[in-house]
C-alpha cells in the first residue's frame, strides 16, 4: 500500500453514513456510545483545511470523484503546474499535441490514479499514456518519459501534498471535536 492509500483511512471517517440509500443526514450509531457524525461535522472538517486544493481533493475522495466543480478545480490546478514549470524550463511545444491538451490529459490521469491507487500496478508506461488519451502517434512513451514525466511527477506530488494536508486536518478536527 502506498502512502496515499494509507492517508485515505482518515477520509473513511468523513464518508461514514454516506451512501445512495442514506436519507438521514445524521446517522445514528447504536450501542457504541459514539456521537454520530453529522453533515456539519463533514463541512467543519473540510472548512478547517488551509488550501482550496485540499478541500477539493477531499470532496473528490468523499464523493467518489463525482463533484464536478472540485474535479475541474483540481485538474486546472494540475494543468497550471505543468504549464508554468514547462515554460520556466523552456520546453517547446510537442509536435503532434498541444502542450495545453497534453497537460489537460495528464492531469486527468494523475487525478484518476490518485483516487484509485490500484490503477498504478495495472498500466505500463505506454498504457498510462493510452489511459490518458495520448496515442503513440501523438507521443511515444520514451519521449514522454524523457521530457514530460517530471511534470506528471510534480502533479502527483501536489495531489499527495493535498491529501496529506486534508488527512491531517481531518484528524485534528476529529480529535478536537470528539476528544478522541
Amino acid at each position: 500500500m502506498n502512502a496515499v492509500a494509507e492517508k485515505f483511512e482518515q477520509f473513511e471517517w468523513l464518508t461514514h453514513g454516506i451512501s445512495a440509500k442514506t436519507a438521514n443526514y445524521e446517522p445514528s450509531i447504536r450501542g457504541t456510545g459514539e456521537k454520530p457524525l453529522n453533515y456539519e461535522d463533514r463541512l467543519g472538517a473540510i472548512a478547517s483545511m488551509d488550501t482550496q486544493l485540499a478541500k477539493s481533493v477531499t470532496a473528490l475522495i468523499v464523493f467518489d470523484g463525482k463533484s464536478e466543480s472540485d474535479y475541474e478545480y483540481v485538474r486546472n490546478h494540475l494543468v497550471n503546474i505543468m504549464l508554468k514549470n514547462a515554460i520556466v524550463d523552456k520546453k517547446r511545444e510537442p509536435e503532434q499535441i498541444t502542450m495545453n491538451h497534453l497537460a489537460y490529459l495528464i492531469a486527468r490521469m494523475v487525478i484518476d490514479f490518485a483516487l484509485n491507487p490500484q490503477l498504478e500496478q495495472n498500466f505500463t508506461a505506454q498504457g498510462r499514456l493510452y489511459y490518458a488519451g495520448i496515442s503513440s502517434i501523438q507521443m511515444l512513451a520514451e519521449s514522454y518519459r524523457k521530457t514530460w514525466k517530471p511534470y506528471e511527477n510534480l502533479m502527483s506530488l501536489a495531489i499527495e501534498s493535498a491529501i496529506e494536508e486534508a488527512s491531517e486536518a481531518i484528524g485534528k478536527y476529529k480529535r478536537e471535536t470528539y476528544k478522541v
